[in-house]
């Protein structure tokens, strides 16, 4: 019976490491950008059934981990659906758009993007061609947004904390504040609104919170002052 225990431990363990092995072989192998797509879509998949179920107005949350780690269930008085996606960069946020099935226009889309067009090895080679992209996306992006809602918002790119060890290594962050322009210019010409939401997390004392300096520091207080500034900008009629 001992032997037996030990062949049946011994195979699971050689299947468990097999299935690591074809795991990690499937992430890193050229053309895993697939496997980011369809998550991604199915994501979409899951955001479509959720909106089915939200009766009345609401509002849409899109974007990358920065406006998925925001825990805002409300927006301007109704419910706020998040569909936004860690890793997403602004030309997968157009796929993950129209991969999204509204079930009426939501009364806003709140956009925050650029944190990971912001690599390194995004704007490796040629960093006026890798900006000029970025603008072309955004541009496309907000075109096709803003027929789909009453209002949409677009947010500046959040603060990095330059000083953290590796930070500056990983992601350009003197290109940050250009990228935001962009992100302004950009929502301006679409007829969208442009806010610094997170406006109160750039000088050194809010950035230390971070907690890698590339994402915000978040506790209730600051969730709160970025809702009001967003809120500003999406429902400015409502009262206070």
């Amino acid at each position: 019976m001992q032997t037996r225990t030990t062949i049946e431990l011994g195979l699971a363990a050689a299947l468990l490491a097999a299935g690591l092995a074809a795991f990690l072989a499937i992430r890193h192998k050229p053309g895993g950008g697939q496997g980011v797509a369809a998550f991604r879509e199915a994501r979409a998949f899951a955001v479509s059934g959720e909106l089915k179920q939200v009766d009345g107005p609401y509002g849409l949350l899109i974007g990358d981990s920065q406006m998925e780690r925001l825990h805002l269930p409300a927006l301007c008085g109704h419910p706020a659906i998040n569909a936004a996606i860690a890793g997403t960069r602004i030309s997968g946020l157009r796929a993950v758009a129209g991969w999204l099935d509204l079930p009426r226009p939501p009364e806003e889309i709140v956009v925050t993007i650029g944190t990971n067009d912001l690599t390194r090895r995004q704007r490796s080679g040629d960093p006026d061609a890798a900006t000029a992209q970025f603008r072309a996306e955004a541009r496309a992006l907000f075109a096709e947004l803003v027929p789909r809602a009453r209002r949409v918002v677009v947010t500046a790119v959040p603060p990095f904390d330059a000083g953290r060890p590796g930070v500056a290594k990983f992601y350009d962050v003197e290109a940050a504040p250009a990228y935001s322009a962009i992100l302004s210019e950009e929502c301006a010409r679409a007829g969208c609104r442009f806010v610094d939401a997170y406006a109160d997390l750039r000088d050194p004392a809010a950035s230390s919170r971070s907690p890698d300096g590339v994402h915000l520091g978040l506790d209730p207080a600051t969730r709160d002052r970025i809702a009001a500034r967003i809120e500003a900008a999406a429902c400015p009629e409502r009262p206070r």
